[in-house]
C-alpha cells in the first residue's frame, strides 16, 4: 500500500505535461502512472493511506529557491525572518528547498564556516536546505579547503565584486585564481556582479550634490556597474575554462553580455528575481522608497523587457527571490540610500508571480517554469539526485497549483515577519493549494502545517 496517492492531476516536467497519478511511499515517489483519457480518480489497483484528488490542477515538483538570506546579520541587526519563519514562508509558497549562505568568518576554514551555518539552520528549518559558502579571501590552502568543502556536499561558493568597504570584495587577481581552483575541484562560483569603482564614483557624485535620500538608490548603483562587472567576470571565467553563475541579474547590459557569451559556447549561467521583472525604479519616487531598496536596485522598464526576453529565450537559468526581509521599522533606521538596510521579502510569492506573469501571460510555458524553478537549480547545485523532478526514486516534494484561483497579494496575509510585501495588491492567477515535503503535507492554502526542524540538509552530489 502507498502512503499517499495524488490522483488525476496535470503532472508537469520540462518536456511533458500528462494527466497522471503520483504514488508515494516512505517519502519517495514510487510511481508516476499515466491516466487513460476519461479516467477518474482512484484507479484500479491503487491503494493508499491517503488519496488526494488533483484533477484540474498542475502537479509540479517542489520549487527550489537558490538564493535566500534567513537569519542574516547585517549592519548591527538581523533580518526579520530567521530560518524558522523564513522556511515557513517558503513552504506556504510551494518552495520545498532553499539555498542560503554561510559567512566566511575569520580564522576558520570554508568547511568550518559552512558547518557553523548548518548547525544554526538544522533545528529551525521547515523545508530542506543547502548552503552556498561565501568566499571573501584566498588563503594559502584555499584549494585544499575547496576540496574539503566539496567532499562535504557543498558545491558552490559566492564572491562579490563590490562591498570593498566591508571586506567582502574579492580582488580581480584572486578571482581569477579562485576560478582556476574551482574548476579543479568541481565547485561552481556564483557572483554578485557590480563594479566597485563605478559605485564609488556614483556615491561621490551624489554626496557632492546632496542627492542621498532613499529616492536616489537607483542612481547610487547604476546599471553600468553591473554590466562592467559581468563582462570582466565572463572574461576571467573564459580564461579559466570554468562555468560561472551570476546571481540576481537586473540589467539589460548584463543579460546581453551573458547571452552573448552563451551564444559563443561559454557556460555562463544567470539567475534573476521577480522584483526585477515586475517592479521598476519608479518605486523610488514614493514615500515608501525604503521598502523597495535592495542591491542591485530596481531598474527601468527597458531592463525589464530585456530580462523577460532573455527568460523567454532560455538565457536565464533560474528564478530566485534573494529573500532578505526587514520590517518597515528596520528600514526606517536608515536616513539615506546608503545606510538603509537592503533587501525585501519574496520567498512565499515566487511561484504565484512566476506562474501569473510568466506562464499565464504566455511568455513561458509551464514546462519552462518547472525547468527554471525546479530542474535547473537542482542540476546546477548538485541536488538532482533527490530534487527537481517528479520521478520514481526522488523525494516526493510536490506542489498542487490551482490555476483557476484568483486573488490579490496582501502582506497582512503572508507569513513573513517583515509584515509587508513589495507586491501589495498585485493579482495572481493561481493558488498554492497543497505542498508536500518528502510526502508530508507542510502547507495548505497559505497555511503552514509542517514542523520546524523537519527540514534536511541536501548534499550536493558529484
Amino acid at each position: 500500500m502507498y502512503d499517499l496517492a495524488i490522483l488525476g492531476g496535470n503532472v508537469v516536467s520540462s518536456d511533458s505535461l500528462e494527466v497522471a497519478d503520483v504514488l508515494i511511499k516512505d517519502g519517495i515517489v514510487a510511481r508516476v502512472q499515466p491516466v487513460e483519457e476519461g479516467g477518474g480518480t482512484g484507479r484500479a489497483g491503487v491503494r493508499a493511506e491517503r488519496e488526494v484528488d488533483a484533477r484540474g490542477m498542475l502537479v509540479m515538483p517542489g520549487v527550489i529557491d537558490p538564493h535566500v538570506h534567513f537569519g542574516l546579520r547585517s549592519r548591527g541587526t538581523v533580518t526579520a525572518d530567521d530560518f524558522a519563519s523564513g522556511t515557513r514562508c517558503a513552504a506556504a509558497g510551494g518552495v520545498t528547498t532553499v539555498i542560503d549562505y554561510a559567512d566566511h568568518l575569520p580564522n576558520m576554514t570554508l568547511l568550518q564556516c559552512a558547518n557553523e551555518r548548518l548547525s544554526e539552520i538544522r533545528p529551525q528549518a521547515a523545508v530542506d536546505y543547502a548552503v552556498h559558502q561565501n568566499l571573501i579571501r584566498l588563503d594559502p590552502d584555499s584549494g585544499d579547503q575547496l576540496a574539503e568543502l566539496r567532499g562535504a556536499g557543498i558545491g558552490s561558493v559566492k564572491v562579490f565584486t563590490t562591498y570593498k568597504d566591508v571586506g567582502y570584495m574579492l580582488k580581480g587577481g584572486d578571482l581569477e585564481a579562485l576560478l582556476r581552483e574551482a574548476k579543479r575541484h568541481d565547485v561552481l562560483v556564483t557572483v554578485h556582479a557590480e563594479d566597485d569603482a563605478v559605485l564609488e564614483r556614483a556615491r561621490t557624485r551624489l554626496e557632492a550634490a546632496g542627492r542621498v535620500s532613499p529616492a536616489h538608490h537607483g542612481e547610487s548603483r547604476p546599471a553600468e556597474a553591473e554590466e562592467r562587472a559581468a563582462r570582466q567576470v565572463i572574461a576571467a571565467a573564459e580564461a579559466a575554462g570554468t562555468p560561472v553563475y551570476f546571481v540576481h541579474v537586473s540589467t539589460r547590459g548584463a543579460i546581453e553580455a551573458i547571452a552573448e557569451a552563451r551564444r559563443g559556447g561559454q557556460p555562463v549561467l544567470a539567475e534573476t528575481c521577480p522584483h526585477y521583472l515586475l517592479l521598476n525604479e519608479g518605486r523610488y519616487a514614493g514615500a515608501d522608497a525604503r521598502l523597495f531598496i535592495m542591491s542591485p536596485p530596481l531598474r527601468t522598464p527597458a531592463d525589464q523587457d530585456a530580462l523577460w526576453g532573455a527568460v523567454a529565450a532560455g538565457d536565464v537559468d533560474t528564478f530566485s527571490t534573494d529573500h532578505c526581509a526587514f520590517t518597515p521599522g528596520q528600514k526606517a533606521l536608515g536616513r539615506f540610500c546608503f545606510d538603509t538596510l537592503p533587501g525585501i521579502p519574496g520567498v512565499q510569492t515566487l511561484l504565484p508571480l512566476v506562474y501569473t506573469y510568466g506562464v499565464a501571460a504566455g511568455i513561458i510555458t509551464a514546462g519552462q517554469m518547472v525547468k527554471m524553478m525546479c530542474e535547473n537549480p537542482a542540476r546546477l547545485f548538485g541536488l538532482s539526485c533527490r530534487k527537481g523532478r517528479i520521478a520514481p526514486g526522488l523525494d516526493a516534494d510536490i506542489v498542487l497549483l490551482d490555476t483557476a484561483a484568483r486573488h490579490r497579494l496582501s502582506g497582512a496575509e503572508l507569513l513573513s515577519k517583515a509584515g509587508y510585501t513589495p507586491y501589495e495588491g498585485m493579482e495572481v492567477a493561481c493558488e498554492v493549494r497543497e505542498v508536500y515535503l518528502r510526502g508530508n503535507l507542510v502547507a495548505e492554502r497559505g497555511r503552514f502545517c509542517g514542523a520546524c526542524g523537519a527540514g534536511e540538509f541536501v548534499r550536493a552530489s558529484a
